[in-house]
């Protein structure tokens, strides 16, 4: 025994598993914890010891779960989702980028419990935490996550653009080559230059076209201009019906000046694009009621249960108008089979 408690150090050294298995059920919560730190790292334990370990995944005290979390979370083996929400949800912020950078390493090979993680992660309170979970989020290449890595976009630091971008290509599908092409337009010069070279990486059609297009890069040109220059570049978008161009409406969302969101919305309903509804839905708060008139219009177009979705939440707007359009379109759409 130590002076406060069983030496834990002179237990590794002996390599008395017998005495360490012991200490795991110990009262006090630092005993075990140190005990199970060194039994976790033992090399050849047999099925009796590693469900013994696998028990501390249960202990009553935070830190304990927490360490048993991280350790099995490190080797790979299944975890339950209490264990992985209650980290992520819960945890310190130190430990979150542990779990988080965990999974980034095991690539595509997560399940259910993992990627509920990090949507979680991807809404986290702290910077790090977001940016490390953007990071997970692309080493998964799971294009459903694809939507939550893109709220990130709204970040006011350019290096989170620069993870998201990173992240999108990693992905590469269809969806992403949308959002990288809005990147093209970014404030950022380094945002743009990442977002220009993961599109050059991505074997996408769509691509290749806005990479060599003269006329997106007129558009692109017009994006970054002054408000009525990108004002009328939004409605040239849309009344030309231009698809490469769609993506630049998108960002064309979340613009400082009413008047260029406002034609961003009315051009993106031209398209119908079930790629629109998330960057759409974000009109639905907008200060401005025509502004969220407008958005819900271009989902009322779009038919998809997302755009259902994003609309019953418009049924509770302050404005007359707005309340009564959602409820016209939605009864539109619910007629067609979208619930």
């Amino acid at each position: 025994m130590g002076i406060f408690g069983p030496n834990i150090i002179g237990l590794k050294k002996k390599n008395d598993i017998p005495g360490l298995l012991k200490c795991l059920d110990h009262k006090k919560a630092q005993i075990r914890c140190r005990a199970f730190l060194v039994l976790a790292n033992i090399p050849g334990l047999n099925e009796q010891v590693i469900g013994k370990l696998r028990s501390m995944l249960n202990d009553p005290d935070d830190a304990v779960r927490t360490v048993a979390t991280l350790k099995f979370a490190e080797i790979g083996a299944p975890l339950g989702s209490r264990n992985l929400i209650e980290l992520i949800a819960k945890g310190a912020w130190k430990d979150k980028i542990e779990l988080l950078k965990i999974i980034a390493s095991r690539g595509p090979n997560v399940d259910g419990p993992i990627i509920e993680v990090i949507v979680l992660a991807l809404a986290d309170k702290k910077d790090i935490v977001r940016y490390e979970a953007v990071h997970a989020a692309g080493a998964t290449r799971r294009g459903h996550l694809v939507p939550h890595i893109a709220a990130c976009l709204r970040e006011r630091h350019s290096i989170m653009r620069v993870q998201v971008a990173h992240a999108l290509c990693n992905i590469g599908d269809e969806q992403s080559v949308d959002y990288l092409i809005g990147l093209l337009a970014d404030s950022n010069e380094e945002v743009r230059e990442t977002a220009r070279a993961c599109l050059q990486g991505i074997n996408s059609d769509l691509a290749r076209r806005v990479l060599h297009d003269a006329r997106f890069a007129e558009l692109l040109r017009g994006m970054g201009d002054l408000e009525p220059v990108r004002k009328e570049t939004a409605i040239k978008i849309g009344h030309e019906m231009i698809r490469e161009g769609l993506p630049l409406l998108h960002r064309a969302c979340s613009d400082r000046y009413k008047e260029v969101r406002l034609a961003a919305a009315r051009s993106i309903a031209a398209f119908a694009s079930p790629s629109s509804v998330e960057c759409v839905s974000v009109l639905l708060k907008d200060r401005f009621y025509d502004v969220r008139l407008a958005a819900v219009r271009a989902l009322g177009g779009i038919r998809s249960r997302d755009a259902v979705k994003a609309l019953n939440t418009a049924l509770g707007d302050k404005n007359d108008r707005v309340r009564d359009e959602a409820e016209r379109v939605l009864k539109q759409l619910r007629a067609m089979g979208y619930h």
